[in-house]
């Protein structure tokens, strides 16, 4: 990581995004089913958890008939230590502007990698991040555009590729014109806009990105930077959590008291998350936590 992002990780979004509105409202739709025994307490008794996940590598994705990645291994080391084993586990592919909008209904618990911003702590209960990733801009070999970051491209006529219900998604609806904005459910559907030249650049994680372009000799990647709100100017730090219902919070305050312990023991951490690509440099969330990036809306 640049010494820039590493010196502004702590510049955190303050502001609610798009959103907010539709994300609370599906949360208050969501009590206690009346069912005894808490989601936690059932799970420590063998009972079956259903876990969403997006299909996005690095974070959480299918491996032949095994669900894979840097979220995943964390938290099933995490749900080991709660005395909650693999096999409890039923994993639930989700597209993921399904992921929130199911929690309660579809599954219990969300393990996606998935951002932790204001708006999506109105609704539902984040656990602290396991991770902190930059941002990057994806294009065709050359960057025959010049393009170097999601904000900066907003001043060019260049149209960005974004993944819908995305941060990159919510911060593109502010910034670019209506017309300059792909939208498209995954990374695979935007990469086939790119090269068809229905946009110039993808924004998405660095890790993902990354992941792709190793792969494929017509695509580059841009080195990271964090996305900046454009109301407060304030970077906007990515880290990614675990995310539970809110009135599972005693499962989620227990998920973070073993993450606490385990985010101590770097070597640990770097050893379930460095196949993935993460390193503690660059990766580790230094102690960050969901209330620190969702100051009036962490619950």
């Amino acid at each position: 990581m640049s010494n820039e992002l590493h010196t502004n990780r702590r510049n955190l979004l303050r502001g609610a995004g798009v959103g907010a509105t539709a994300l609370a409202l599906a949360a208050c739709s969501r009590t206690d089913s009346g069912e005894d025994g808490s989601l936690l307490e059932k799970a420590q008794d063998g009972g079956k958890i259903r876990v969403a996940y997006a299909n996005e590598a690095p974070y959480a994705f299918t491996d032949g008939n095994t669900v894979s990645g840097q979220s995943v291994d964390t938290q099933l080391y995490l749900f080991d230590k709660l005395g909650i084993k693999a096999d409890q586990i039923e994993w639930k592919r989700t597209e993921w502007d399904g992921l929130i909008t199911g929690l309660g209904t579809a599954h219990d618990i969300v393990v996606a990698g998935m951002y932790v911003t204001p708006e999506r702590c109105s609704a539902v209960a984040f656990a602290n991040p396991d991770y902190v990733m930059p941002d990057a801009l994806m294009t065709l070999a050359g960057n025959p555009g010049g393009y170097t970051t999601f904000n900066s491209m907003a001043d060019t006529d260049g149209v960005v590729g974004v993944m819908n219900g995305t941060s990159e998604y919510e911060i593109a609806a502010k910034i670019f014109p209506e017309e300059q904005v792909n939208v498209q459910a995954n990374l695979d559907s935007l990469i086939l806009e790119l090269k068809s030249g229905r946009c110039d650049a993808i924004g998405l994680t660095s890790a993902n990105l990354r992941l792709a372009a190793d792969a494929d000799d017509e695509l580059e990647v841009t080195d990271g930077f964090w996305l900046v709100d454009p109301e407060t100017g304030e970077d906007i730090i990515g880290a990614g959590a675990a995310v539970f219902q809110p009135k599972d919070k005693d499962f989620r305050d227990a998920v973070n008291e073993e993450l606490d312990k385990l985010l101590a023991d770097t070597a640990t951490w770097e050893g379930l998350t460095s196949e993935y690509g993460f390193t503690v440099e660059e990766n580790h969330p230094e102690g960050l936590t969901a209330e620190d990036l969702c100051p009036d809306t962490y619950q």
